[in-house]
């Protein structure tokens, strides 16, 4: 197929993806799974389609014992009585961007092959889950980069039951004091939650396990996933250091993954330019999101590692 043939049709291909720059509601839950499938904090958290740009999600529980001894014939007195306990999470979209740009020939080596919307949707997600896992992480409303200022992330909402390493190596007590601060009524199954680190203190946690003579020592150093009493460590590409008082340090975070909320507002968009002086096509998408712990109090936070 000839070189113009080849752009005409990725042209034709380009428009299919949009309808007036907005997805439908298939196409819209199709680009969020893909962004799911990329190993970032998405593949584990729960996610929530939003249909407006706010939401609130119910929360009940019972945070107590219910059960009472029970004698026949007789009902519990009302001080035995016990009600759920009802709350909020209150979801405010933020519009974030992504930008990809695909030139002539990278269009004309993939448009016979398997398909270019898939592979232009393929990279777009991939590209927006990265960004959107370091807004996610790293979101701070105080911060000086605009794009992280839109949002307090995950490290900082993560304020009840804090341990301050003061620039310690990590090391096994390090998990042990992140594991004792979760209370207690929350780690019911260990192995179902997450110690997230940055990638640096995953290897070297890992190390420390390969020293021992053990099948877990052997896995750990082929690269197996870890773990620290029980409970999986799994790094986080952006989950990045920063400088306290002249040393790289980073934080720990133990969690349930279902226990992150990320909200997708419906209206996301792709809309699509040909820039035929830089022989390429612009492809920029927008969406709306945010993202809360559905209990804040279900998080411990290892502050201050060094890296």
């Amino acid at each position: 197929m000839r070189n113009q043939e080849l752009i005409r049709k990725a042209e034709m291909t380009l428009a299919s993806l949009k309808t007036g720059g907005l997805m439908n509601a298939a196409q819209s839950n199709t680009f969020i799974r893909m962004m799911q499938n990329t190993p970032t904090v998405l593949n584990d958290a729960r996610i929530i389609p939003m249909e407006s740009d706010s939401q609130k999600i119910e929360k009940i529980g019972f945070g107590q014992r219910i059960l009472r001894p029970a004698e026949e014939g007789k009902a519990l007195d009302a001080k035995d009585r016990v009600v759920p306990a009802t709350s909020t999470v209150q979801l405010n979209a933020k519009e974030v961007i992504a930008e990809i740009h695909m030139t002539y020939d990278s269009i004309e080596n993939n448009i016979e092959k398997d398909g270019i919307q898939q592979t232009i949707m393929q990279m777009l997600a991939e590209r927006a889950a990265v960004d959107i896992e370091e807004l996610i992480v790293n979101g701070d409303t105080t911060s000086q980069d605009p794009f992280l200022a839109q949002m307090d992330g995950v490290r900082k909402q993560a304020v009840s039951h804090i341990v301050d390493a003061n620039g310690a190596e990590i090391s096994r007590q390090m998990f042990k004091q992140g594991y004792k601060a979760m209370p207690s009524k929350y780690l019911r199954v260990p192995q179902d939650f997450r110690f997230y680190t940055s990638p640096s203190l995953e290897v070297e946690w890992k190390d420390q396990v390969a020293n021992r003579q053990t099948g877990l020592g052997d896995a750990a150093i082929q690269g197996g996933l870890s773990s620290a009493f029980g409970v999986p460590v799994k790094g986080l590409a952006n989950m990045q250091p920063y400088d306290e008082a002249g040393t790289d340090v980073s934080d720990i975070l133990l969690t349930h993954p279902k226990n992150i909320i990320v909200g997708f507002s419906r209206n996301i968009r792709i809309e699509v330019e040909k820039d035929i002086r830089s022989r390429k096509f612009i492809i920029v998408l927008t969406a709306k999101l945010d993202s809360k712990f559905e209990e804040e109090d279900a998080v411990a936070k290892v502050m201050k590692v060094k890296e």
